[in-house]
């Protein structure tokens, strides 16, 4: 197990009969791959599905993940997240069968990301690019504190900033019912707690 959010975990994929039957599924699904620019799926073989599961990098870096729900012992499709570039920036990607959309899975799964990459790297920020027509993975980058920062010919650019992520768990963790009154009197503006420093970044 790689991480673990409130409902799902996230694992390393390896070339078992069950993950290469699930990305075998979940490539060559039309309406999964429509949403990245391939209507008509990615047309790949089994035999292709498992050359790549057997030669991706170790580690959760740079690999395939798959994203489980232990309780009903099924997977709802894969993950992927990239250590940060030269500039600092990590990317993360995020795809799901259909039947698991509208549930909030994809927005768990993809906060878990955002979670792991800016607590075990020092990346400045983490990047997405959904396609214009896809409403909802733009809507699961707001959900998780990304803003959007460059429009391109089909694209949106998304980016979570360190500063927002830092932001976001302060003012989650200094809320007035986890602490009373005593939130009132040790959070400073915005929430943050009186005298915690703050790491500012810029893009």
């Amino acid at each position: 197990m790689l991480l673990e959010t409130d409902r799902l975990v996230v694992r390393c994929a390896t070339a078992s009969d069950q993950d290469i039957e699930m990305y075998l599924a979940l490539w060559n699904h039309p309406k999964v791959m429509e949403k990245v620019g391939f209507p008509e799926g990615l047309n790949i073989s089994r035999e292709e599905v498992a050359k790549i599961l057997s030669h991706q990098p170790e580690g959760p870096f740079g690999g395939r993940l798959v994203v489980v729900d232990e309780t009903m012992a099924r997977s709802l499709g894969e993950a992927h997240m990239r250590l940060p570039d030269e500039d600092g920036i990590s990317r993360t990607d995020v795809k799901l069968f259909p039947e698991h959309w509208g549930q909030g899975f994809g927005t768990e799964v993809k906060q878990g990301l955002v979670d792991y990459l800016f607590t075990h790297t020092d990346c400045r920020g983490i990047m997405a690019d959904p396609r214009k027509d896809n409403l909802a993975s733009q809507k699961m980058q707001e959900a998780v504190g990304a803003r959007k920062v460059e429009e391109r010919d089909d694209h949106y650019v998304y980016v979570v900033s360190r500063e927002d992520w830092e932001r976001r768990r302060a003012e989650a963790f200094w809320q007035p019912e986890r602490f009373g009154n005593r939130a009132k009197r040790w959070a400073g503006p915005g929430g943050i707690p009186l005298g915690k420093s703050r790491r500012v970044e810029s893009f």
